[in-house]
């Protein structure tokens, strides 16, 4: 993180080893600042050590918050794919087996019908194409900017890299500066959000698009089940029809 200030670090720590407090305390809530308290002797600093005190409170308050709901299961695309990847093999294997198993019964009792097949790969193939689009975006570089008497530069995570503290921004007491703090801040979490959206839109990753293919899926897969459906009670007709009804026996293990 980089503040602008010229202040030596050491500086800052004296400074609340002198007070006995630590000048500034940040609360967060949903990845936005709530609020910042800033202790009257620091509005009485000049503003590049208001700078850097502000933001190292800051900065450990995006440090201390999770980066997602502790109450939804984060799922990392990437990883999501190879699982699936792995999925798919394992479920072609087995529906091979089970197709082997209903053609032997089938043989056994004289049916000509043909066993139809229930193909997942291409339902697969797209959702394993749909995760690696919404992973593979890069979003490093983005950077969320906010201008103002306290101006912020933010990167996803979220976490502070840069903020800035004019002698404008001390006018009014600590309460004035620590709202300020506050616009600053969140204005360039916004900045910051509207910025991966539109990284995630040009990568075909945006959320109108993702949820576009998701119902594309959804379609294909009912269309796929009912036609399976269709051929296999096509298959039972043929084999009622050549008078050879029976149990049919075997499938995977």
């Amino acid at each position: 993180m980089t503040v602008a200030s010229s202040r030596d670090p050491s500086e800052c720590v004296e400074l609340r080893r002198n007070h006995r407090e630590p000048g500034v305390r940040a609360v967060l809530a949903g990845g936005r600042l709530v609020s910042v308290g800033v202790e009257p002797w620091l509005t009485r600093e000049p503003p590049e050590t208001v700078a850097a005190l502000v933001a190292e409170a800051v900065d450990a308050a995006f440090a201390r918050e999770s980066p997602v709901d502790a109450a939804v299961p984060f799922v990392e695309p990437l990883a999501l794919a190879r699982e699936l990847r792995a999925v798919r093999a394992d479920l072609d294997a087995r529906m091979a087996r089970v197709t082997a198993s209903i053609e032997v019964s089938a043989a056994a009792l004289r049916a000509q019908a043909g066993v139809p097949l229930l193909d997942f790969g291409e339902l697969f193939d797209r959702l394993i194409e749909m995760l690696e689009t919404i992973g593979g975006v890069p979003d490093g570089d983005v950077r969320g900017t906010s201008e103002g008497p306290v101006s912020a530069v933010c990167a996803p995570g979220p976490r502070l890299v840069a903020l800035s503290v004019t002698a404008r921004a001390l006018y009014g007491g600590p309460r004035a500066l620590g709202e300020r703090v506050v616009d600053g801040v969140n204005a360039a979490l916004d900045d910051l959000r509207y910025g991966l959206l539109r990284r995630r839109a040009e990568a075909g990753a945006g959320t109108e698009q993702i949820m576009a293919r998701v119902e594309e899926l959804r379609g294909l897969g009912v269309r796929r089940m009912r036609a399976y459906a269709r051929a296999m009670a096509a298959m039972m007709d043929e084999v009622r029809a050549a008078g050879a009804v029976g149990p049919v026996t075997g499938g995977p293990s």
